[in-house]
């Protein structure tokens, strides 16, 4: 079953490229983890960006946790985005 980790940032103008490189890290790490069938970052021409990690179970999603917060979990989103991260998790079906 593969599992979905979706993020929607709402970066301000000004810092826009800081969330852009912190996803692109984020996504970097994510594919050195067991498990990961596919990540990018989608720009969907609102001014959002579209975090999305496929992964080939919940269990590799939870298990590739600690390395990819250690990369982007002190990222200050509080400051970059225009409002909280959107997050959604699931099975995909």
């Amino acid at each position: 079953m593969t599992y979905a980790v979706v993020s929607v940032h709402s970066p301000k103008p000004e810092h826009r490229a800081a969330v852009i490189d912190s996803m692109q890290r984020y996504s970097r790490v994510a594919r050195e983890q067991v498990g990961l069938e596919w990540t990018g970052v989608i720009d969907d021409g609102s001014g959002r960006l579209v975090g999305i990690a496929l992964w080939a179970s919940e269990e590799a999603a939870v298990a590739a946790r600690p390395a990819l917060m250690a990369e982007v979990g002190d990222d200050p989103f509080e400051t970059w985005d225009e409002r909280p991260i959107d997050g959604l998790r699931g099975a995909v079906v």
